[in-house]
């Protein structure tokens, strides 16, 4: 990371745009009554900017005045790239590149600084519920079940297991999550919504049958099934970075999670249904459309209600090709799950 004091940055020759990007940066420190080049020292092991009076203190302050900060960032920013003075002209290469990189290393190390230590901890201590819960550690969003496999077992003993543990272990969950402050980013990132991860087991326990007769069906997905995860995981990333780069509140988070949620519910089982598989039955394909709309997060049904109620009408659920009498306790959470939940782990 280049990072140095606007004065010594002029002075070294930098471009109008490097100076202006320093300049700002420096206003928004000085707006936060902070010192810039107290940061500059930190992050550069001291080799550059001017050394605090107690580092402690200054982390203190910084983080307190955090958001402000990211805020005030983003704004000069969007000016910025926007700028001519950055833009790739005759005597001078496209600015823009180096300037977004400087940005999101200084505010990377001011965020990993203001970092809760929950943040290193969340995801071990969810997987450790496992555990406490006398299920699997490795069944907790496992690579190496993503999109086949089972993430609790394939026969009915494990999913009984399973469904029997569940309780236990959602609210060994719920616990950890709200113990970390910054549980919601954290939890955004892999793709879990534990009320609705509670949903869509308690409906694939309650069904045992359908699921396991569908597990061929989702043993190998398709290029289709392929495809539109990995769009799903594309948008998905690229909304976290929106979210972190722009502080975005719940709402507004959760409004455009919703439409990508929504477009991969469509798409998702459009491409189970054309797989030609027998085991990709009516039946299977209803619970599977179920479990999805389950997962939705509560968010949605407020800002997405008509999509929601095209898309989620109990009519797609083909809930009369069941068995009826599916007992509680032998279902199982395996592929049908894991190929939803588990979003974006690479």
């Amino acid at each position: 990371m280049v990072m140095v004091s606007t004065v010594t940055a002029q002075q070294q020759g930098m471009t109008p745009c490097q100076t202006s990007f320093l300049q700002s940066i420096n206003t928004c420190f000085q707006n936060s009554q902070l010192l810039f080049d107290n940061f500059v020292w930190l992050f550069t092991n001291g080799t550059n900017g001017q050394a605090p009076d107690n580092a402690d203190t200054m982390k203190t302050n910084a983080c307190a005045k955090q958001e402000p900060l990211v805020q005030c960032g983003v704004e000069f920013m969007r000016t910025l790239i926007n700028s001519t003075s950055c833009a790739a002209t005759q005597t001078q290469q496209d600015q823009r590149p180096l300037i977004d990189r400087q940005f999101r290393s200084l505010f990377g190390s001011l965020d990993e600084m203001c970092a809760h230590p929950c943040r290193r901890t969340l995801t071990e201590d969810l997987r450790q519920c496992y555990v406490d819960a006398n299920l699997d550690p490795t069944l907790f969003l496992s690579n190496s079940t993503m999109g086949r496999g089972a993430i609790i077992g394939t026969t009915a003993d494990q999913a009984d297991t399973y469904c029997k543990n569940k309780d236990s272990l959602v609210t060994c969950m719920k616990q950890k999550r709200d113990d970390c402050p910054e549980s919601p980013m954290i939890l955004r990132a892999i793709g879990l919504d534990i009320e609705s991860m509670d949903k869509g087991v308690g409906v694939l326990c309650a069904h045992p049958d359908v699921y396991l007769n569908g597990i061929d069906c989702f043993a190998e997905p398709t290029d289709a099934v392929v495809s539109c995860q990995q769009t799903m995981n594309k948008k998905t990333m690229e909304l976290m970075m929106t979210a972190q780069q722009e502080k975005l509140s719940e709402d507004d988070f959760f409004n455009r999670f919703c439409d990508v949620r929504l477009e991969h519910i469509s798409c998702d089982l459009e491409a189970w249904i054309k797989k030609n598989n027998k085991s990709c039955s009516k039946a299977v394909i209803g619970l599977r459309t179920e479990l999805e709309c389950g997962l939705l997060p509560d968010n949605c049904g407020a800002t997405h209600k008509q999509t929601i109620d095209e898309v989620c009408h109990p009519g797609n659920f083909e809930t009369d090709l069941r068995p009826s009498g599916a007992s509680s306790a032998s279902a199982t959470l395996t592929v049908l799950l894991v190929s939803v939940l588990v979003t974006s782990l690479h």
